[in-house]
């Protein structure tokens, strides 16, 4: 075995046994069928790039959607990665830096794997937001100021010099909103970036959020923006997938900025709005989206359908569609079908 493979299996060995020690406390079930983004992270884990590689190109492929919720299986494989790459895990800095390693050497490896050239810029990302944290900005040290954009500009400059190998990716596109975004773009810088992705892969939901989030006044933008922005998408799908990014792109901005004030605060049209949640259960009738339905049916103040959904979705609750008090909302809205 050569030396470049010894310190690969070392690398692949340690961030294991620290994703481990991280995750002692999670029960797992054994006896169910692993999921995409499990088979995703347990390959990251051990190290097994040629298993990514070939999960890539099952799942990687534009159009490939879950027959269950409808969500791309692209989305799923970034989400297996994301368990890897999360730089709010509970480890040290030794962490980031072994991923960095091995992610490396898989790019050094694998000159034309575009899925080599994307982990190791994702590795150098987590990297950077592993000194920036979450917390406000005041929260945060001018060192790790330095190290966050430091690490920021090494992924970018490895996703430039893959930018022609990565033609027809869409998922570099997506990478390059993200640490654009980190780096302070403007929207001017990364319109072009988000338009380019569309062009590639336009089934690639995640750009649309991607986009939208960097429009967010928490990054710089304002309302107005990002509802431009929701109109020109609905006006993009609309023939393809009906009102249903109207729906889900005006839900996401509740939960990412405006929270119980979406129709307050924004022009949002709840008909509109409901039609194209209507749109998306005709295709998926998940318990995920009916979850999201009842909570906005809720905030709306339409009871019709908020005692429609609440009996479809019987024991199927699920606390992240539902604000940052879950079980008091569910139970407030569920009152307010009683009293009707």
């Amino acid at each position: 075995m050569t030396h470049s493979k010894v310190s690969l299996s070392l690398c692949a060995a340690l961030l294991s046994v620290l994703l481990s020690l991280n995750s002692l406390a999670r029960a797992q079930d054994t006896t169910a069928t692993p999921k995409v983004p499990d088979l995703v992270e347990t390959a990251f884990r051990y190290g097994d790039f040629a298993e990514l590689e070939r999960l890539y190109a099952i799942y990687g492929k534009p159009g490939v959607r879950s027959p269950l919720t409808g969500m791309e299986r692209l989305t799923h494989f970034w989400m297996g990665v994301g368990k890897i790459t999360d730089s709010s895990l509970r480890v040290t800095e030794i962490y980031y830096t072994q991923m960095d390693a091995m992610t490396s050497k898989w790019a050094t490896e694998h000159p034309q794997s575009v899925l080599a050239q994307l982990l190791y810029a994702k590795s150098l990302s987590a990297h950077a937001w592993f000194f920036r944290g979450t917390g406000f900005a005041d929260t945060v040290s001018p060192t790790s100021w330095a190290a966050f954009k430091k690490y920021l500009n090494l992924a970018l400059d490895q996703l430039q010099r893959n930018a022609a190998l990565a033609a027809k990716d869409s998922s570099w596109n997506r990478q390059v909103l993200d640490v654009g975004r980190g780096l302070g773009w403007n929207a001017q810088r990364l319109l072009p970036v988000f338009e380019s992705g569309i062009a590639k892969n336009p089934d690639d939901d995640e750009l649309y959020f991607d986009m939208q989030m960097s429009l967010l006044p928490k990054w710089g933008g304002d309302l107005e923006t990002v509802e431009r922005f929701i109109a020109t998408v609905d006006q993009r799908t609309r023939d393809k997938r009906g009102m249903e990014m109207y729906a889900r792109l005006y839900a996401n901005l509740s939960y990412q900025q405006v929270k119980q004030l979406l129709f307050s605060s924004t022009q949002v049209s709840w008909p509109k709005m409901k039609s194209g949640f209507d749109d998306l259960l005709s295709r998926y009738p998940h318990s995920d989206h009916r979850n999201r339905y009842a909570y906005f049916a809720c905030m709306a103040n339409d009871r019709e359908v908020l005692q429609e959904q609440i009996a479809l979705i019987g024991d199927s609750f699920e606390r992240i569609f539902w604000g940052s008090s879950p079980e008091r909302r569910f139970d407030e809205c569920r009152a307010m079908v009683k009293k009707s």
